[in-house]
């Protein structure tokens, strides 16, 4: 018989392992959402002598994850653990002491990190011209070789930064059309520093050609724009130049009758440039027959061309609307014409279309002269004398007719008598 005692054992060391296995199953859980074992960064805040900062916030984040947030104690550290192998950035604020960039921890692990802060400042920068300030001019400042700002100025041509580190800066300045200026000034404090910059243009050529042929030809007349700044045209070799204003970016478009326009992006810095561009002709197919009449029957002989008139193969050629046939590597086709009227020969490839309109014919009639047909005989009256003397001319000529005969031979006769 089990004793009191033994059931209430039994009872609690069930009670037991029932409580194990939940938390047994929450931690279990637990390591599935977060794999990857914690380490953890011993982080000292100093300035810039090396002194311990303390109350310095920090709070590290990393991808996925964070952030975690501690404080520095009197002797400028604090503890915070992260991700083992985590590339981890570490943000800090102070009251009096600021960092111009994050501090970035590569692959954590088990290690000490000492981050340094500097005293604040506060800089005021004011970008003129020879006649005031100048609006939305790029500002940029550097620290150590690290860029700690760079934006437009306002209205009045001035940039405020935020806290930043105090100590020498390296300030340039700039705007499309302005050449650059650089200088450096020291920020120990709140300060305002103005710098000038002045306007300027650089010359740049343009070369534009046709690259259908080898080598590419120089195309004169070609219209070179960019909106609001150049409008010219190409020379004899194909080229032109042009002042353009520096430090900024311009499409130009390059057009030309016949030919498909081309954009390209151009980059004018302080130095003088060149671009070059090659356009084609717009595509375009032609068609032409060896005559524009052409005998019921009879075949057309049909030429296909590009837009540089170089034979085009492969064409689909269609005779009032129905495909026929098509161009061999010659670019000719031959088409049956049967009936009479006009008909129209169209050529397709690529999209592109042309027609050409030819006359079917009758053939001619043939001209041959008809053999007149031999007239019957038939009995008739002997015919009278003609008088002939109405041709003659006195000179022995075609006017000798019958009546000068008969005289001639009554003279005969007389003669004759008289002997």
């Amino acid at each position: 018989m089990t004793s009191t005692h033994a059931r209430v054992g039994t009872v609690l060391f069930s009670l037991v392992v029932v409580a194990a296995s939940v938390v047994g199953g929450i931690g279990t859980v637990a390591a599935a959402s977060d794999s990857t074992a914690d380490v953890t960064l011993t982080v000292t805040v100093v300035d810039e002598s090396g002194d311990p900062i303390d109350d310095a916030e920090l709070s590290a984040t990393w991808s996925g994850g964070g952030p975690v947030n501690a404080t520095t104690a009197g002797n400028g550290k604090a503890f915070i653990d992260v991700p083992e192998g985590a590339d981890v950035t570490i943000a800090t604020n102070h009251t009096e002491y600021v960092r111009n960039n994050e501090y970035a921890v590569a692959d954590a692990s088990e290690r000490d990190v000492t981050i340094e802060m500097a005293r604040k400042g506060k800089a005021t920068v004011v970008v003129r011209n020879g006649t005031g300030p100048v609006p939305d001019a790029v500002a940029r400042l550097t620290h150590d070789g690290s860029r700690v700002t760079v934006d437009r100025t306002n209205a009045d041509g001035e940039l405020v930064t935020g806290d930043i580190e105090q100590g020498e800066y390296t300030l340039l300045a700039y705007k499309e059309g302005y050449l650059r200026n650089e200088t450096t000034f020291t920020v120990d404090g709140d300060v305002t520093k103005a710098i000038h910059i002045t306007q300027d243009s650089r010359l740049v050529t343009f070369r534009v050609d046709d690259d259908h042929f080898e080598p590419p030809r120089a195309l004169n007349n070609v219209n070179v724009t960019i909106p609001s700044v150049v409008d010219v045209t190409t020379q004899g070799t194909g080229a032109v130049t042009v002042s353009i204003p520096v430090n900024d970016e311009y499409d130009v478009t390059f057009e030309k009758d016949g030919y498909q326009s081309v954009t390209r992006t151009l980059t004018v810095s302080e130095a003088q440039t060149s671009m070059n561009a090659s356009i084609r002709r717009t595509p375009a197919l032609s068609a032409e027959t060896i005559n524009e009449q052409i005998v019921v029957n009879g075949t057309t002989v049909v030429t296909v061309t590009d837009e540089y008139g170089d034979r085009v193969a492969n064409a689909t050629v269609g005779l009032d609307g129905q495909s026929v046939t098509e161009t061999g590597p010659d670019g000719v086709a031959r088409v049956d014409i049967t009936t009479v009227g006009n008909h129209t020969i169209t050529a397709t490839k690529n999209g592109l279309e042309t027609s050409v309109v030819v006359t079917g014919v009758r053939p001619a009639p043939d001209e041959t002269p008809t053999a007149i047909p031999t007239a019957t005989p038939t009995a008739t009256a002997t015919p009278a004398a003609t008088d002939a003397t109405t041709t003659d001319s006195g000179d022995g000529g075609p006017g000798f007719g019958v009546a000068a005969a008969l005289a001639a031979l009554f003279a005969l006769v007389a003669a004759r008598r008289r002997r």
